[in-house]
């Protein structure tokens, strides 16, 4: 095994778990959705409660996905402040539509309810996203 293969397989400590929630503008009352729908982010982020927060204060961050792809992938996302809820989602939209296209499925029926956030034992930070259908 390699060290490159090792460093992968290194275990991961959960840090964090970082929510979305949005104000809801169809609702009488403007009750909270606590998730965001993917293929409609650049819309549901002009109501995402706490959007400039910077959640993940680390500027490197590996973004791994399984669902719904058919072959799990991971990719890197870079920030000279780091990421804010409203940068990530701008981002991890941008890399589904990429998907959906060259695996063919529907951006608008997932929802993303939380992050995983994880440290390895190397220091680096990868994410697991919380989706939903």
């Amino acid at each position: 095994m390699s060290a490159a293969d090792n460093n992968e397989q290194a275990p991961k400590n959960l840090i964090s778990i970082i929510t979305f929630n949005v104000t809801a503008t169809q609702t009488i009352d403007g009750g909270i959705i606590p998730w965001v729908n993917i293929g409609k982010a650049n819309e549901e982020i002009l109501n995402l409660i706490d959007a400039e927060e910077i959640v993940i204060p680390e500027h490197e961050i590996t973004v791994a996905v399984d669902y719904p792809l058919s072959n799990p992938t991971n990719f890197k996302l870079y920030s000279s402040i780091g990421f804010s809820r409203k940068l990530f989602l701008i981002e991890l939209r941008e890399k589904f539509i990429t998907f959906a296209k060259s695996e063919e499925f529907d951006i608008n029926t997932l929802d993303l309810v939380a992050l995983d956030v994880y440290k390895t034992e190397s220091g680096r930070i990868e994410i697991i996203l919380d989706i939903d259908l």
